[in-house]
């Protein structure tokens, strides 16, 4: 009885990180604005923190890892897959750091606490994730040979992006988090997941 049910948990929870990874490229890929220059518009980066709060590390990372992997099979560089494996890396340290924070923030027993602390981790997170993908930019262009030099003139503007986009994940993600956590008790009550 104890591995019917724990083969139905892993199921479920695959299944839930498959929704959140076609959540993530579809807002990368499909729902995103890109300005030309190394700059995009997007909020593709609220699937991996909500799999962040709600579930384990592994299934975060693996949304992080997934979600890149197939955004890049998708709309693949001019120059090919041959960096492809640095540009995991951003998403999949976000999602590890988000995790780690969430398993940290669920043992508090101040609610406000946990709120003001969610509230840091996902500016932090997003502010961290701008730095990386700009850090692989400079490093996608050493190794590929073209031109960062317009880089440093857009570093305020993806400053500014980096910025906006943690003000709305920060306001979304912990309105979305509790009505997320009921229809996945409703769903399946033994599923726990990572910040009750």
């Amino acid at each position: 009885m104890h591995n019917s049910f724990s083969a139905r948990s892993n199921v479920y929870r695959m299944t839930l990180d498959a929704l959140f990874v076609a959540l993530y490229v579809v807002l990368s890929t499909f729902a995103s604005f890109k300005i030309p220059g190394a700059i995009q518009i997007s909020f593709s980066t609220i699937p991996i923190l909500l799999s962040a709060f709600l579930f384990r590390p592994l299934d975060a990372v693996g949304v992080a890892l997934l979600g890149t992997f197939v955004e890049q099979v998708i709309d693949p560089s001019p120059y090919g897959f041959v960096t492809l494996p640095m540009w995991l890396v951003p998403g999949t340290v976000m999602a590890l750091c988000a995790s780690l924070s969430a398993m940290y923030l669920c043992r508090l027993p101040s609610k406000k606490a946990k709120l003001i602390l969610t509230v840091i981790t996902i500016a932090v997170c997003e502010l961290l994730l701008t730095a990386l993908n700009t850090a692989a930019l400079y490093i996608d262009g050493a190794i590929l040979g073209y031109s960062v030099k317009a880089l440093h003139l857009l570093l305020p503007a993806r400053l500014l992006n980096a910025l906006a986009r943690a003000v709305i994940s920060s306001v979304s993600i912990p309105l979305l988090l509790p009505p997320l956590r009921r229809a996945i008790a409703k769903l399946s009550p033994r599923y726990s997941s990572t910040t009750n």
